[in-house]
Parts: structure tokens; sequence; C-alpha cells
């Protein structure tokens, strides 16, 4: 529909970076290509990003940042990757299909690896009082915090659907990388991976009985006012442009 075909220019710089890294890990451990040519060849990829024009430049210093830094990052993940699958058969993305305890809808989840584990780059970050005019992005140390704890509900909807397959989660910067585990990690045990599945079940459900509350999306959108000032709202101009028109807003 409209708004669909106006949701352009929305993957920025560092989810394309670490799309790029995954693929290079790909060529590297999956398909035995040498590391040399893959790094070239990823820069070469990595050029493809269409760069935000809507941002006030922000997404133009995030790409010459990772740029930067990309060849680097690929290496340690390549090292991270080859750590925590040692001894397995290498294989990358899959796609996970199944339903949470009762919904009626599935849930879908795509793990990097082995049907169990995900990759996650960590990219600098921009910082006006550093004379570099950036700063190192910390690996994590825990998966408690903000945003790791997202990364965690996301293993934690495949290993439900996975037979309760083990997970892991592998960090990944220009410096390094962390492995978490169930044997070194809270947040990847059993017991908290279901506790995370079943408040994930409860949000899909609210979900289910909005969507059949509603017959098209338009419906559905006029349903909740927007804030177009939350971060939520971080869209490109098309798609704001196409919600104001849908709630009639000048």
């Amino acid at each position: 529909n409209r708004l669909d075909q106006k949701h352009n220019e929305s993957s920025n710089s560092k989810m394309w970076a670490g799309t790029v890294v995954q693929w290079a890990c790909d060529e590297i451990l999956i398909n035995q290509k040498d590391p040399v040519q893959i790094y070239d060849l990823a820069l070469k990829k990595f050029m493809d990003h269409t760069i935000r024009t809507w941002d006030d430049g922000k997404d133009a210093r995030d790409w010459n940042i990772c740029a930067e830094v990309l060849t680097d990052t690929i290496r340690c993940s390549v090292e991270g990757l080859r750590e925590v699958m040692s001894g397995q058969h290498i294989v990358g993305e899959s796609e996970l299909k199944g339903c949470l305890f009762d919904n009626e809808l599935p849930h879908i989840n795509r793990p990097d690896y082995v049907g169990v584990g995900d990759l996650k780059t960590k990219w600098p970050t921009q910082d006006s009082r550093a004379k570099s005019g950036k700063r190192k992005a910390s690996l994590p140390k825990t998966l408690d915090g903000m945003f790791t704890i997202n990364n965690v509900f996301q293993v934690a909807g495949g290993w439900y659907i996975n037979d309760r397959k083990p997970v892991w989660l592998l960090y990944a910067n220009e410096d390094g990388y962390a492995i978490f585990n169930q044997d070194n990690c809270e947040e990847l045990q059993p017991e908290f991976l279901e506790q995370c599945c079943q408040k994930m079940s409860v949000h899909h459900r609210a979900i289910e009985n909005n969507l059949k509350a509603h017959t098209d999306k338009e419906s559905l959108l006029l349903s909740q006012a927007p804030d177009f000032d939350h971060v939520s709202w971080s869209e490109p101009p098309g798609v704001i442009e196409e919600a104001k028109r849908i709630w009639g807003i000048q």
C-alpha cells in the first residue's frame, strides 16, 4: 500500500555495516573464501549503502565511522564465531517459525548461525568532545542492560520454537568479542528464557486482539494518536507525510 511504498531509506549505516559483516563472515567461514579478498569485497559492498538525507547528516557521519573499522570488525567477528561454533558444522542464517504458548499468529525468528546463535556488531558512536570525533563502543559485560535485554528476548523466541536448544549471543567490535551462553549468563538460562517467552506471548495476544478489531491498516493506525516527536517515529519523510495524510494532519 501507499505507506509501505513510502517506507524507504529506513536502513541506516550501522545496520548496513552489520549486514555486511555477517555476509563477510559467511563467505569466510561457510564458503571458505580468502579473508583478504573478502575484506576488499566487503568494503565495496558497504559503499553501496544509500546514505540517509533526512537526519541532519548523522547517517553520513556514521557511514564514515563504520567504514574506518569495518575490516577489523569482520576479523574479530570471524574469530569469535570460530570459537563459539568450534567443532560444529557451520550453517548460516535460517528461519524458525512457530507459535508461542497459546498465540494464534506464528512467531518468526532468524538466527544468524547454526539455528541458535546471533552475531551483534558494536560500532563507534559520534562524540564531538573526542579529538577523533568518535567514541569506541564497548562490549557488554552482562546482558541485563536496557539494550542487551532486547537481544535476549530475540533469541528467546527462537529458543522456544526450536525445541529449547541452548542459544548464544556473540558481540564484536573492532578490538575483540564477547560470548554469552547459558553457561556464563543468567539471562540465557532456560528459566529466564521461559519468562521472556511468556511476556512476549502476552504482548502478541494483545496485538492479535487489536488486529481482529480492525479491518485494514488505516483503521489500525487511526486507533492510536501519533506522537511524531517520539523516537519510534524516526521514519523517512515519506512515511511521516503518509501518516499525517491518514490522520488528516496538515
